[in-house]
């Protein structure tokens, strides 16, 4: 139960892990698939999957959401999977975009259907920087994410450390994201802030 202490961890097995990295997992409302980055089949990440049946049921072989969503050799990271499972955000390192890595978002019409191609947010969300790290709140209308300057890029103006945790809103799921604001001195300090994952509630 929820009033209970975390129990021991436990590995999710050869099936989900590799000797590879395997980092920035999210999971579905449902508890039944689990999205993540790794550098299993090359140098750069991609974003892979795994599904149970049940809340109760093994994980099985994880796989990789594929080259519409993954582009060879560029760098896809940390993925955020919307509440009704139809939204993926997540960061790549692709050619095209307004920094470093950027922020997209990838759509389906149902949780049967294909992922379809990925977007760039935008001029308004994305910087010169490296926009990285997402997490979207329940509701689909609040992003999180860090700027990341370790790979000499400047951060983001306005920012108070090395990688700070910034937010970005939208009036409804239709509408267009808007400026990022940083979430300020209660969150963020002068060191590393990053990987921000926003809880169901």
């Amino acid at each position: 139960s929820k009033d209970e202490a975390w129990g021991t961890p436990e590995h999710l097995g050869p099936l989900v892990n590799t000797a590879s990295i395997e980092e920035c997992a999210c999971i579905s409302a449902d508890g039944l698939t689990l999205y993540f980055d790794s550098n299993r089949d090359h140098e750069q990440h991609d974003i892979y999957m795994t599904t149970r049946a049940t809340p109760d049921a093994p994980w099985g072989p994880a796989v990789s959401l594929g080259s519409t969503v993954n582009r060879p050799n560029a760098g896809d990271y940390s993925p955020s999977i919307s509440a009704d499972g139809l939204e993926l955000y997540f960061s790549s390192y692709r050619s095209g975009g307004y920094g470093r890595s950027d922020l997209y978002v990838s759509k389906r019409a149902t949780v049967n259907d294909a992922w379809g191609p990925p977007t760039n947010l935008g001029s308004a969300v994305n910087s010169p920087s490296e926009d990285i790290w997402c997490s979207l709140s329940p509701d689909g209308l609040v992003l999180f994410f860090s700027d990341h300057p370790f790979g000499g890029d400047p951060p983001r103006p306005g920012g108070y450390g090395n990688c700070d945790v910034w937010m970005t809103r939208r009036m409804s799921r239709s509408s267009d994201w808007q400026t990022p604001v940083n979430l300020g001195p209660q969150a963020n300090g002068t060191a590393n802030d990053l990987y921000p994952r926003i809880s169901p509630d």
